[in-house]
C-alpha cells in the first residue's frame, strides 16, 4: 500500500522509525476483553497487537515539516533492545539521489519545522543527541513547534519526574531558542494547521492538509488501530481523559467520513497506514489506499 501521497500540492510521506514488540490488545486497551477483538481478527498480527512507530514527512510551500520524531535511537531496554532507525530512514526520503553519496549531507539540514502531536516518548525520541553531557538539535536549521497544553502538563511540578522524554528531549529545545509553544488552530503554511484533540493528552493536535480542494490529516494517537474506527469508544490505556479522547475520536472519524479526509495514522502497519473512512451496512470501516 502507499508510503506516499498526494493532496493537491502537498506530499505526505511515511517513515518508519521502528518496530517495538508485539502485545495483547487487553493490554493496550484495558476496557476490552478477549471477546471483543474475535470480530477484529485483520486488526491484529497473529493474534497480538501490533504497534509500528511512524513519522511524516510533508512537503509545501517550500517547506519540509516533520510530523513528530519517534521513539529515539535507543537501544531502549523496556522494548526489548529495540533501536530506532529514523535519521537514516530520512536521507532517502529526504535527500534527492544525485546528492546521496555525500557525505556531507544529512538529515539535520534539510528539515524546517519539527511539529509534535504530542509529547509521549514515542513521539519526541529524535529531537535531541547529547555529547559530552549538552544537547544539540538532531534537525539543526528546525524550528520545534510544540502544543502549549502538552508543554504545561508535563513539565509541571508533579508531573515532570515521570516524564524523562521532556526533560531530556524536549525541554533544552527552550534553552536552545528552538522551540516555540503553539496551541489552538495554528497555521503551519498556508496549506497545513493544527486541531487540537485533546484526550490522549492534554495538547494532544491532529494535523490539517488543505490543497487545490483535497484534505488530509496526520492523526498522531487519536487512532492506535484500525479497530477504532469502528470502535470509536475503544481507548488505549495510556489516554489521560477518555472522554475527551472520545470525542476527539469521533469528531476526527466524523470529519474523515463526511469530508472524505485521506487519513494518515503512524501507529498502523505499513500496509495500511493511509487510508480513507467508509460507511458499510451502517458502520465504518478503514479502506487502506
Amino acid at each position: 500500500m502507499a508510503d506516499s501521497i498526494k493532496v493537491g500540492n502537498v506530499e505526505i510521506t511515511a517513515v518508519l522509525d521502528m518496530i517495538p514488540p508485539p502485545r495483547d490488545p487487553t493490554v493496550m486497551f484495558p476496557e476490552t476483553s478477549a471477546s471483543d477483538w474475535e470480530s477484529h481478527g485483520d486488526a491484529l498480527e497473529n493474534g497480538q497487537l501490533q504497534l509500528y512507530y511512524g513519522v511524516w514527512v510533508i512537503r509545501s510551500q517550500g517547506q519540509t515539516i516533520l510530523v513528530d520524531t519517534g521513539m529515539g535511537p535507543g537501544p531502549h531496554e523496556h522494548l526489548g533492545g529495540a533501536e530506532g532507525k529514523l535519521f537514516d530512514r530520512l536521507r532517502d526520503v529526504l535527500i534527492p539521489a544525485d546528492r546521496l553519496n555525500n557525505t556531507n549531507v544529512g538529515p539535520s539540514d534539510e528539515v524546517n519545522i519539527v511539529v509534535h502531536t504530542h509529547l509521549h516518548g514515542d513521539h519526541v525520541g529524535w529531537n535531541l543527541r547529547y555529547s559530552g553531557g549538552m544537547p544539540a538539535p538532531y534537525f539543526r536549521r528546525a524550528r520545534y513547534l510544540v502544543p502549549k497544553a502538552d508543554w504545561d502538563h508535563f513539565t509541571a511540578e508533579g508531573t515532570i519526574d515521570s516524564a524523562p522524554q521532556v526533560s531530556r528531549q524536549v525541554m533544552p529545545l527552550r534553552r536552545l531558542r528552538k522551540m516555540d509553544l503553539i496551541e489552538g488552530e495554528y497555521n503551519i503554511t498556508d496549506e497545513v494547521s493544527t486541531m487540537p484533540t485533546p484526550g490522549h493528552t492534554p495538547g494532544h493536535q491532529a494535523i490539517l492538509i488543505s490543497s487545490q480542494g483535497e484534505k488530509a490529516m496526520i492523526v498522531g494517537d487519536v487512532l492506535h488501530n484500525k479497530a477504532q474506527v469502528q470502535e470509536s469508544d475503544w481507548c488505549a490505556g495510556v489516554d489521560i481523559d477518555k472522554g475527551l479522547s472520545r470525542q476527539s475520536r469521533e469528531k476526527v472519524l466524523d470529519m474523515a467520513e463526511k469530508e472524505s479526509y485521506v487519513i494518515a495514522a503512524g501507529h498502523f502497519s505499513p500496509a495500511d497506514h493511509i487510508g480513507k473512512v467508509v460507511r458499510l451496512e451502517g458502520r465504518r470501516y478503514w479502506q487502506a489506499v
